[in-house]
């Protein structure tokens, strides 16, 4: 079934049909829809279909993963002018008032962006329709209102970004943008596997929309008062390196999302010197120093007190790799500055007993403070888990 609507104002008009065979057309006036409808029906032509269906491996979707990747780790390349023009434009394809946006933002925001995620809806459904006629399939794409995680190279990468904002949220919120995940499946059927556009005004807004993954993401909002415009631009630098996710925002450095020094941001693992440790204060850039440095670099320096090898029976601790190791002759040694003469002390710990743990889940090691008290295994692991009859304790709902 088509609706072609005959109005000056199509973007004042709604309907709601609720016919999945229905298809829109973004037409200005009756003239244009009939040339789409005369351009839809020949795509219907066999001749004129294109060579890709949906169970076709004629590309492999680990290239277009690797696509999806380079361009997230692609840095910016827009001026502060060029995202504000790209801004304007987003509001006049989601048809808002250019004339009344209220509040510009640009970069990292320092509070949650509200995101609609319904402002391109009409054109998405447009596509996909167009994508289900080629792949003669209607399984290919989930509907709007489901979540499409086939392709997630944000996970596949370990990415950590500094949004205050959800990143699953941005992805699958957001007006448009790199981390937009709803067109993913978009851009793989349409540029990676060349299934073509013929309506005007379609071609006109997938390559709108290309221009968008220029940035991260956009998000739109409509108040009775006006509009805002919220982008989140791609950093100026970003990788991933020792586990960690690097990049540099307007001159300031964040590593997993954690805004730190410069120092620290260069400083590669193989140069780290972990005794540095003992002079870093702040809690955060102390969690960033060990995960750049790596936890084996800490373990090595450590005396091993107890470790699961000694418990042969135990085979949940053995899973685990329980390990109680003494770390005073890394972090036994604290420098202080004397508030009163303004010169260093030491404070010497003689003990510092830590436990060594592997996450059954994701494979990593994890190193947890406990106790002085604790000179084994046994009183390490009933000090963590509150008292429970080890013996009779079993680890569950590993995934």
């Amino acid at each position: 079934m088509y609706i072609i609507i005959k109005t000056e104002e199509p973007e004042n008009v709604r309907i709601k049909v609720d016919d999945p065979m229905t298809h829109y057309f973004c037409a200005d006036n009756l003239n244009e829809a009939k040339m789409s409808l005369e351009k839809l029906e020949n795509m219907s032509v066999p001749e004129n279909r294109s060579e890709y269906r949906s169970n076709s491996d004629l590309k492999d979707q680990e290239d277009f993963n690797n696509y999806l990747r380079q361009i997230i780790l692609e840095p910016n390349k827009l001026s502060d002018t060029e995202i504000r023009d790209l801004g304007m434009e987003c509001l006049v394809w989601a048809h808002m008032d250019i004339d009344k946006y209220r509040k510009f933002s640009i970069g990292v925001s320092s509070t949650a962006i509200s995101f609609v995620g319904n402002d391109f809806r009409r054109y998405w459904e447009n596509l996909v329709y167009i994508i289900n006629e080629y792949t003669e399939s209607k399984n290919n794409i989930p509907p709007w209102t489901v979540r499409d995680d086939d392709f997630n190279p944000i996970k596949d990468l370990g990415l950590i970004f500094p949004f205050q904002e959800d990143p699953d949220r941005l992805c699958h919120k957001s007006a448009c943008g790199t981390l937009n995940m709803r067109f993913y499946k978009l851009l793989y059927y349409f540029d990676f596997l060349g299934i073509k556009i013929r309506n005007p005004r379609l071609q006109a807004f997938w390559k709108f929309y290309k221009k968008t993954m220029n940035v991260y993401a956009v998000g739109l909002k409509a108040w009775s008062w006006g509009n805002d415009i919220c982008i989140v631009p791609k950093p100026d630098e970003i990788y991933v390196k020792d586990d960690v996710t690097h990049c540099i925002y307007n001159g300031d450095c964040y590593c997993n999302g954690i805004r730190v020094p410069r120092w620290l941001y260069n400083t590669t693992r193989e140069k780290l010197n972990i005794n540095k440790i003992r002079s870093i204060k702040n809690v955060d850039y102390r969690t960033i120093f060990i995960k750049k440095a790596g936890i084996g670099k800490f373990v090595k320096k450590g005396k091993v007190i107890d470790s699961w090898e000694n418990y042969p029976d135990n085979e949940w601790w053995a899973k685990s790799e329980y390990k109680l190791i003494d770390m005073a002759s890394v972090i036994g040694t604290e420098f202080n500055r004397n508030p009163q003469g303004g010169y260093w002390y030491v404070q010497a710990f003689d003990y510092a007993p830590y436990l060594c743990m592997k996450n059954q889940t994701t494979g990593e090691y994890h190193l947890e403070g406990v106790s002085p008290n604790c000179r084994d295994l046994y009183d390490a692991l009933k000090m963590r888990y509150s008292g429970l009859d080890l013996p009779c304790y079993e680890i569950k709902d590993i995934k």
